[in-house]
């Protein structure tokens, strides 16, 4: 028995078709892949971080953005991290101002279906992105932060914040915040 052959689809036809879905969906090179259902846990994690960058970042040139916002990291690849951070105007993909294409910081809270590919191919995507200098990996089940910084052209480093008395810091937006007080009242 043949295999079917799997349709791609072009960019443009995604954007369209996401655009009406009732449920958002990421899109790599042709193919496209629903975002799975988030834990209450990982909402709530994300709810604090957005919280704590607000704090931070409201007095400042940036500000953030959570998913399902789409982010453009190539021609053929867009994503829906679960925060953004923004230090310039926003860049759009065109006028619908749902794609954005300059992100300053990108942070992704662990799911156990998503923690691979958070940490290894979105990883290595999102180091296309010209704007970006850091990408943030937080942990669901423990207070852990990793930073993955721009060092220079093709260069990355990264930093582990382990523990509850650690501090996931953002240079490249002055930002400091306690993994305590992310984690604060999640159980």
């Amino acid at each position: 028995m043949g295999a079917f052959a799997v349709p791609r689809l072009t960019p443009e036809e995604y954007l369209e078709r996401d655009r009406a879905a009732e449920f958002k969906s990421e899109f790599h090179d042709g193919g496209v892949f629903p975002i799975s259902n988030v834990s209450w846990r990982h909402s709530q994690i994300v709810i604090a971080l957005g919280e704590c960058l607000r704090v931070r970042l409201k007095r400042g040139p940036c500000g953030i953005g959570a998913s399902p916002m789409r982010v453009r990291v190539t021609e053929r690849h867009y994503v829906c991290p679960d925060v953004i951070v923004l230090c310039d105007k926003p860049a759009f993909t065109d006028d619908k101002v749902d794609t954005i294409t300059n992100p300053k910081v990108l942070i992704e809270v662990l799911s156990p279906s998503t923690a691979d590919y958070d940490r290894g191919g979105k990883s290595v995507l999102y180091r296309n992105i010209p704007s970006l200098a850091e990408y943030v990996i937080v942990a669901q089940d423990s207070p852990l932060a990793e930073v993955i910084r721009r060092t220079g052209p093709n260069q990355w480093t990264t930093t582990v914040h382990e523990g509850p008395d650690a501090i996931l810091e953002i240079p490249s937006i002055g930002v400091s915040i306690p993994l305590a007080e992310i984690f604060e009242g999640i159980d």
